[in-house]
């Protein structure tokens, strides 16, 4: 589907996804959500994040494992919080979704229409939507399934770098464990 998605990465995966019909926001609100935006993604990418910072190779062993060991425990305290707050609050149902830096495709029933807001579950350890005004663009099949794609709008360019920065690395996690299972 590189008309759609153009040329860049796809980022496949059954994710927590909603949707909520409404007009575009207008100019103030668009860029709240773009600030709203860029957080989460800022925040979502130190999660996965294991590589020590060139900063600290050459600081001693006993202040690396110290820093190792907090992180480790921050890293439990937001567990922790996510677990609370999806109890409280729940998520959305899981569902295929392939995503871009300028659109998403939702799979099967309950599919958009119109304009509206898109809310993207990315990371289960932070349990907050990226949410993304946009448009649908059109539909096509796959099989039985029938595919609503959405093109977004208004996004930052901050946001759309970020965007493609958490598809590159998920990409690139795939490829990693790809590689260590092939024999």
């Amino acid at each position: 589907m590189p008309a759609f998605h153009g040329d860049g990465l796809i980022f496949e995966e059954t994710l927590p996804v909603a949707w909520s019909a409404a007009p575009l926001p207008a100019a103030a609100e668009m860029v709240r959500l773009n600030a709203d935006n860029q957080q989460l993604l800022g925040a979502e990418s130190t999660l996965d994040d294991g590589r020590m910072p060139e900063a600290l190779k050459d600081e001693s062993p006993a202040l690396v494992h110290e820093l190792q060991r907090l992180e480790y425990k921050l890293n439990i305290v937001l567990r922790l919080i996510a677990d609370l707050h999806l109890r409280e609050h729940g998520l959305p149902p899981r569902r295929p979704i392939r995503l871009s830096s300028v659109g998403l495709e939702w799979f099967g029933g309950d599919a958009p229409s119109g304009s509206g807001l898109l809310k993207v579950y990315l990371n289960d350890s932070l349990p907050h939507a990226l949410k993304i005004p946009s448009v649908v663009a059109g539909t096509r099949r796959q099989g039985d399934t029938e595919v609503t794609q959405l093109r977004f709008s208004g996004m930052s360019e901050a946001v759309v770098a970020l965007l493609d920065k958490f598809i590159f690395r998920h990409h690139r996690r795939m490829v990693a464990g790809a590689k260590l299972a092939a024999p």
